[in-house]
């Protein structure tokens, strides 16, 4: 994914001031996003919601789980399916690896990804839709209501859009409330992935954070406690792709492989494999070659008696200093025979 810089600059002006600025119809909102204190007064509400759900009746989500097993609500026959598909999609993703040079192999390699991840979230959300009705939708509902009430201010004036709770929640214009609700879940879920990964090596954003490296100024300017689930995300793209301009020329792949997400991973996910292998081989290797050191097997090794190796290594004799003995042994031998 490209983004331009005005589209870069406004994700940016988002993720650093914590705000989004939404407009629904011919009004115009403002959502700033929890701070710590109120996330907790938001978990407090959760749990209340949640155990009044189960005493209502409404089961939890593990019970629901098996429930749905019971039940079979997926069968042993979809159950055969998804493995098959799982091990089709990874199959793909381990030739998409291999596939660095055409283009169009990767495309067509990728349509078919595509399709196998479909078929599984088509056979997976029969079980998913479920969990709809658990105590635990109920609670996560209840806990995004008070925190879109809390966080969503009158642009022009940037007061609470409602002063009290109760007046959200009894809000007239119900198509405009909803809305806003869908609105704010979005912003307080975060940007979404594909474009945080776009501003992570756009050099609009790479500069600040390199500077930020080598200065040790603060990233986005607060404490890490404070990071929003953005300024998270952010963060470990840019360390990601640091790490990838930083790699060795010859394992490092090439920019359209970098910009191109799933070729990205799949390249990734195949050379950590790789390095992990030969990282298991050397040990191995170091495990059959484990006695006696001999002190010549390097080129270079001095070890003085003070040293706590010396009694481990068996000195091999030079052949120089072999030589030398057996001259001087001929020589004794030679005088004896007089």
């Amino acid at each position: 994914m490209d983004l331009t810089h005005e589209e870069v600059e406004k994700y940016l002006e988002q993720i650093c001031s914590k705000v989004k600025i939404v407009d629904i119809g011919d009004k115009t909102a403002l959502f700033k996003y929890p701070n710590v204190y109120t996330m907790m007064k938001a978990r407090r509400i959760y749990e209340r919601e949640y155990k009044n759900s189960l005493n209502e009746g409404l089961v939890s989500v593990d019970d629901m789980r098996k429930i749905l097993k019971e039940r079979k609500i997926i069968s042993d026959k979809d159950q055969r399916e998804l493995s098959s598909l799982r091990s089709k999609l990874e199959a793909q993703k381990i030739l998409l690896a291999k596939t660095t040079k055409v283009k169009a192999n990767q495309d067509r390699i990728k349509e078919i990804i595509h399709e196998l991840e479909s078929k599984i979230r088509v056979i997976e959300y029969k079980e998913r839709s479920k969990f709809s009705m658990t105590a635990e939708t109920k609670a996560e509902e209840a806990k995004l209501l008070y925190l879109c009430w809390y966080h969503c201010y009158n642009f022009d004036t940037d007061e609470l859009y409602w002063t009290k709770y109760e007046e959200f929640l009894s809000e007239s214009d119900l198509t405009f409330r909803e809305k806003l609700i869908s609105e704010f879940i979005l912003f307080y879920s975060g940007i979404p992935t594909p474009q945080v990964r776009a501003i992570a090596r756009n050099n609009l954003w790479r500069i600040r954070y390199v500077t930020s490296s080598k200065t040790s100024e603060p990233l986005f300017g607060v404490p890490t406690s404070e990071y929003t689930n953005d300024m998270l995300n952010l963060a470990y793209w840019s360390h990601y792709y640091q790490n990838i301009y930083e790699m060795m020329p010859e394992d490092q792949p090439n920019e359209d492989i970098i910009e191109d997400d799933e070729a990205l991973d799949a390249y990734l996910n195949d050379y950590y494999k790789e390095r992990t292998k030969d990282v298991a081989a050397r040990k191995s290797k170091r495990k059959m070659g484990t006695g006696k050191l001999s002190a010549f097997d390097s080129q270079e090794v001095i070890v003085t008696k003070a040293n706590e190796l010396y009694e481990d290594i068996s000195y091999d004799k030079p052949r120089e200093a072999q030589a030398i003995k057996d001259r001087n042994l001929i020589k004794k031998k030679a005088r004896r025979g007089r």
